[in-house]
């Protein structure tokens, strides 16, 4: 068995309803067959907020960015929504020809909601008038289909040093707007959300552009971020919003260290920070050093202080799992798609579980198959799919997996890998190719050493069965 499952790397598909009812995950916990209907959940509001504009005299670089960070930092708070990244923006602004840094008209601004199959867009423009600063949203209606409107937000006017508060009341217009329910826990984060987060608007316009970099997703961008977030924090060393983004692309570029470093100085600075642990959670559970209890610790704080966080309770699952408590941790799984049906983490964890503790081959194919389908770009759940296709022998379903991994990612060093293993089986002149290509990928890679040296070996064989007598 091809054993590199563990190895890591969107777009949400509305009014997919689908997830596991109470009883049929009890059940498949004990090898029994699933027999219960699914539940169903309403599904996430899909909405996106691109950078304001306005006059750049009296106000720092980038304070259209903060402006729309403010409001999307509110829409994070409320789990009814879907909050579209820098990454999708931008690729759809280049689909259909609109440049997110321009007033949009609204023509442009429905072309852009449409292309991005979300629910409403919203944008605007602000003007400082002395220490009064305006702010006019507009509201892009995508109304469900091709025929939408653009609307006229309420005038959001108040002193520039408290530009938060204006930015609060047009999150909640927007959110009253697509009536979004808005629960008791959203409306705590929403409170915090909006109260003073530093007193330097210099700061706030660095982290907001850093938040932009961040959301592209891409290891440039993770760089930029990380250079702004440390300017920002330059400006306010107290700042724990900043500690916390710079915590996330410090773990996206494998700065490690450094990034547990900030998420414990953001929960410092604010010890009601329930991203910080959750995330804290996430680094510790993934550590080599298996820091599995710490990793407990933290999202058990994270769901302590926000009951309905599914994604903490996905990180317990996982962390209990890698503790082998597989009951455990298909109980905080199960917990996690009462809240979130459509969480596809939770599908993933489940697949594993069933497979290798399990051994359920139905069952976690079809888990792993529910992740994908709600998270296409889901890289881990296609490489374990193509190894459960390998070790059952359906090699040409495990090539394909392997290859359409390197579709989205064709230096993919497991996909490369899995891809020879399976080729081995059917076409060693393919296999002889994709192990070469493993090498020459890996060779530089320290984590993949002992990898390399086991596809050498293979290497070595097949070439030998290929000489003539």
């Amino acid at each position: 068995m091809n054993t590199r499952s563990t190895w890591g790397g969107t777009r949400l598909v509305v009014l997919i309803m689908a997830a596991l009812w109470v009883a049929a995950l009890a059940g498949r916990a004990n090898g029994q067959a699933p027999n219960a209907p699914p539940p169903t959940a309403a599904p996430r509001i899909p909405l996106a907020v691109i950078p304001f504009t306005g006059s750049a005299t009296g106000v720092p670089e980038g304070f259209g960015d903060a402006l729309s960070e403010a409001v999307r930092h509110g829409l994070r708070q409320v789990r009814a929504v879907r909050l579209v990244d820098s990454e999708g923006i931008v690729a759809s602004g280049q689909r259909v020809n609109v440049s997110v840094a321009d007033v949009l008209t609204d023509e442009a601004a429905l072309r852009l909601a449409r292309d991005l199959q979300v629910l409403g867009l919203v944008t605007g423009t602000y003007a400082l008038d002395g220490d009064i600063l305006r702010v006019q949203a507009r509201i892009a209606d995508n109304g469900g289909g091709q025929v939408g409107h653009v609307i006229m937000g309420e005038e959001a006017v108040g002193p520039l040093s408290d530009f938060l508060a204006g930015q609060g009341r047009i999150a909640r217009q927007l959110l009253r707007h697509f009536q979004v329910r808005v629960t008791p826990h959203d409306e705590r984060r929403l409170q915090a959300a909006f109260t003073k987060q530093t007193g330097s608007l210099e700061a706030y316009a660095l982290y907001a552009r850093a938040m932009w970099q961040q959301g592209l997703r891409t290891r440039e961008g993770h760089e930029q971020a990380i250079a702004l977030f440390g300017k920002g924090l330059e400006a306010d060393q107290n700042f724990a919003l900043a500690h916390f983004g710079l915590g996330i692309s410090l773990f996206a570029t494998n700065n490690r260290w450094k990034a547990s470093g900030e998420f414990r100085k953001a929960i410092q600075l604010d010890a009601t920070f329930v991203d910080a642990y959750k995330w804290l959670g996430d680094l510790l559970v993934n550590s080599p050093r298996r820091l599995y209890d710490q990793a407990i610790q933290a999202y058990q704080k994270a769901v302590e202080l926000s009951p309905d966080y599914a994604e903490a309770l996905v990180g317990l699952g996982d962390a209990r799992q890698a503790k082998g408590q597989y009951d455990e941790a298909i109980a905080e799984y199960r917990k996690a798609l009462q809240l979130e049906p459509e969480n596809a983490r939770v599908h993933f964890g489940l697949g594993k579980i069933y497979y290798n503790e399990k051994q359920l081959y139905h069952e976690s194919v079809a888990e792993y198959q529910r992740a994908i389908q709600l998270d296409p770009k889901f890289l881990e759940a296609h490489l374990s799919l193509g190894e459960i296709y390998e070790e059952k022998g359906l090699y040409q379903d495990a090539i394909a997996r392997y290859g359409h991994v390197l579709s989205l990612d064709p230096r993919h060093p497991g996909a490369t890998y899995g891809l020879a293993l399976a080729y081995e089986k059917v076409d060693a002149k393919k296999a002889i190719e994709q192990w070469e290509r493993y090498i020459e990928l890996a060779s530089t890679l320290p984590s993949e050493k002992d990898w390399v040296d086991i596809a050498r070996k293979h290497l070595n064989k097949l070439r030998r069965e290929e000489k003539p007598n």
